[in-house]
C-alpha cells in the first residue's frame, strides 16, 4: 500500500467497521478524514461517529468505541483510539512509514496528488479587471490566490481552465477613451478636460501619445462616436497587452481571455434578455426594463436595460455565464473582489430564474490589501495615481515573496502586506524561511555526495533507525502533505499550504540543527537520515510549486 493511498486504506477500514457495527447506511456515505492538531492525537482523525450518532440519536463516543473495537491494529496502523468525545484517531505503524518513502521516491513531483476530483471539470475565472489601466495590488492578490487554487485543483485530479473576462464594452472603457482623447488634445496645446469619471494616472498620457502616433491627429476631426470607438479599440488592446505582461511577470497565464464585446456581437446579450422575459421576471417602469430581484431576497429590483436602451452590467454577465454553462464544465468558480458581492448575488438569482444549476457556481470573495513599509502605509503610485500596481510590487519585493504573502491569509480576510518583511533576507520572513530550508537540504545533499554517500531515497530505507523525536516529527509532516493538498483543493483554500510548509520547514530546521546527518554515527543511520533529507526536499519543493513559489537550491 503506497503512502498516498493511506486515505483510501483508512476509509476502507472505517467502512468495514461501520458495517460490522451495523451502520450499513452510513457506510455508503463519504468518509471525511482530518489532520489532528496535536501529534499526541494521532496521525489521522475520522469524525464519522458524530454523523452516525446524530442519525441514530446516540452518544458519538459510543459509536466511536464500536468503530475502534472493529478496527484491528496491523503493520499499517499501530493503534486506533477514541478522542474528543467521538473522533476515531489512527496512529500509523512501521509499514506506513516505509510506504511514505516509497511514495515520495516513486511519485516525485507528483507526491501529494490524488484523484479525489477526478471527473470534475473546472472553469476558474479570476482577476477580470476592467481594461482601463495597469493591474493593482488587489488584482495581484486575486492572481496569487486564483493561480494557486487552480494548481491545487489539478493536483486533486480535476481538469482546470483559467479564464479572464475582459469588460471591453462598458462605460468604463468609453471613459478611458475620452480621458485619452483629453490628454491627446492637451498635448497639442488644446483646452480639454478629463471626464468626471475619467482616469488620471500617468499611464493615460502614455496611451495618448501612442494613440496619436498610431491614429494620427486627423482622427480628432472625425465625429465623436468614431473618435471614441477607434481610440477605445486601440487603448484596450494596449492595456490588455500590458496586463498580460504584468501577469507573465507574476507567472500567471490564462487559457482564455474572453471579450464582453463578443457577447454583444453574437447576439447573446439579447438572447439573455429574451430568456429573462420568457421567465416572467422582467417588468417595465419609467421607460426602463427591470429584473424583479426583490422576489429573490434582493434589497431592491435591478435595472436590466436603461431608458436610453443600453444594457446594465447584469445582462452581459448573464450572457457570459450562459456561455460558461454551455461549455460543459461541472464547476464554475468566480474569484471576485469584495466590491462585487452584490453583483454575484443578483447574478445567481437571475440564473435561478433561467433554471440553471446554481449549485455548480461557486463565488469566492477576495478582500482588500493594505501595503505598508514597517509601520508606514503605502498608497501612492506615480504610474497609476493613488494606488500601487502589481508590477511595482513584484519589482520591489520579488515574485516569490509577493505570491507567498498574498496566500498567508484566507481570501475572505483583509491582508496587511509588510513590504519590508517580504523583501528581507531573514528567517523572520516566512517565504525566505522555507526557501532557506530547501536550499540547506540541497547543500547537505551535495556535501554528502562529496563524502561518498548517496543522498537519495532507496527502496530499502531503514525506517526503524529513524527513532529520534525530531525525525519522527519530520516524517509525520511529510505524511500529512497529501492530506493538506486535498484539503486545499476541496476547501478551495490554498492558503493552508503556507502554514503547512512553514511547519514542515520548522520541523526540518529542528531536525538537522539537533542531529548530525553525515559523520554523526554509523553509515546506516546516515543513509536513513539522507533519505529523510531527500524526501523533505521533495515535499518542500512540491508545496512551494503549488503556491507558485520557486524552490532555490542556493541562497
Amino acid at each position: 500500500m503506497a503512502q498516498t493511498d493511506i486515505r483510501s486504506w483508512v476509509r476502507e477500514r472505517i467502512r468495514a467497521a461501520m458495517a460490522e457495527a451495523g451502520y450499513t447506511q452510513a457506510a455508503k456515505e463519504q468518509i471525511v478524514l482530518e489532520l489532528p492538531r496535536e501529534f499526541s492525537h494521532g496521525d489521522i482523525a475520522c469524525p464519522a461517529a458524530f454523523t452516525i450518532a446524530k442519525s441514530r440519536r446516540c452518544p458519538p463516543a459510543e459509536v466511536a468505541g464500536k468503530l475502534v473495537a472493529a478496527i484491528p491494529a496491523d503493520e499499517v496502523v499501530e493503534r486506533v483510539e477514541t478522542a474528543g468525545g467521538g473522533y476515531v484517531n489512527f496512529f500509523l505503524g512501521a509499514k506506513a512509514w516505509r510506504d511514505l518513502f516509497d511514495a515520495v521516491r516513486s511519485r516525485g513531483n507528483e507526491y501529494g496528488n490524488s484523484e479525489v476530483l477526478s471527473g470534475e471539470r473546472f472553469l476558474v475565472e479570476f482577476i477580470s479587471a476592467n481594461p482601463t489601466g495597469p493591474l493593482l495590488v488587489v488584482n495581484a492578490r486575486q492572481a496569487a490566490f486564483g493561480e494557486s487554487l487552480c494548481r491545487c485543483l489539478a493536483a486533486a485530479g480535476a481538469r482546470v481552465e483559467r479564464e479572464y473576462y475582459v469588460n471591453d464594452a462598458g462605460a468604463q472603457v468609453r471613459n478611458l477613451a475620452l480621458s485619452v482623447e483629453a490628454r491627446w488634445r492637451q498635448g497639442r496645446g488644446e483646452p480639454a478636460e478629463i471626464p468626471k469619471d475619467g482616469y488620471q494616472g500617468e499611464y493615460v498620457k502614455d496611451l495618448a501619445a501612442q494613440a496619436r502616433e498610431v491614429l494620427g491627429d486627423s482622427l480628432l476631426s472625425e465625429d465623436a462616436e468614431s473618435r471614441a470607438a477607434r481610440i477605445r479599440e486601440l487603448v484596450v488592446e494596449k492595456i490588455i497587452l500590458g496586463q498580460k505582461d504584468d501577469l507573465g511577470l507574476f507567472n500567471v497565464v490564462f487559457d482564455r481571455w474572453f471579450r464582453e464585446s463578443s457577447l454583444h456581437q453574437d447576439g447573446k446579450v439579447s438572447e439573455a434578455l429574451e430568456t429573462m422575459r420568457k421567465a416572467g421576471e422582467v417588468f417595465e417602469n419609467e421607460g426602463a426594463l427591470w429584473f424583479r430581484s426583490t422576489k429573490f431576497g434582493d434589497e431592491k429590483d435591478r435595472v436590466l436595460v436603461r431608458t436610453d436602451g443600453g444594457p446594465t452590467y447584469i445582462l452581459p454577465d448573464l450572457a457570459y455565464h450562459r456561455d460558461k454553462y454551455s461549455r460543459g464544465y461541472t464547476r464554475l468558480v468566480n474569484i471576485v473582489g469584495a466590491d462585487h458581492q452584490t453583483e454575484m448575488k443578483v447574478l445567481r438569482s437571475a440564473l435561478k430564474v433561467m433554471d440553471y444549476d446554481t449549485e455548480a457556481l461557486e463565488v469566492i470573495t477576495v478582500q482588500f490589501v493594505n501595503l505598508k513599509r514597517g509601520k508606514e502605509k503605502v498608497v501612492m503610485s506615480k504610474r497609476a495615481g493613488a494606488v500601487f500596481t502589481l508590477r511595482e510590487l513584484v519589482e520591489e519585493v520579488g515574485r516569490d515573496a509577493a505570491r507567498f504573502f498574498f496566500l498567508l491569509r484566507a481570501p475572505s480576510s483583509h491582508l496587511e502586506f509588510d513590504m519590508d518583511l517580504a523583501k528581507s533576507a531573514s528567517l523572520e520572513n516566512p517565504v525566505y524561511y522555507i526557501q532557506y530550508a530547501h536550499a540547506r537540504l540541497c547543500s547537505l545533499m551535495e556535501f554528502a555526495r562529496g563524502q561518498g554517500l548517496a543522498p537519495e531515497i532507496t527502496s530499502d530505507v531503514r525506517v526503524e533507525l529513524l527513532m529520534e523525536p525530531e525525525e519522527k516529527i519530520v516524517m509525520r509532516k511529510l505524511a500529512r502533505f497529501p492530506f493538506v493538498v486535498e484539503k486545499a483543493a476541496l476547501g478551495r483554500m490554498p492558503h493552508v499550504l503556507t502554514y503547512e510548509m512553514l511547519d514542515c520547514a520548522q520541523a526540518i530546521h529542528q531536525f538537522y540543527t539537533k542531529h548530525r546527518v553525515v559523520g554523526g554515527g554509523p553509515v546506516e543511520v546516515a543513509n536513513a537520515r539522507l533519505a529523510l533529507v531527500a524526501a523533505s526536499k521533495q515535499v518542500l519543493a512540491n508545496g512551494l510549486a503549488l503556491l507558485g513559489v520557486s524552490a532555490p537550491e542556493r541562497m
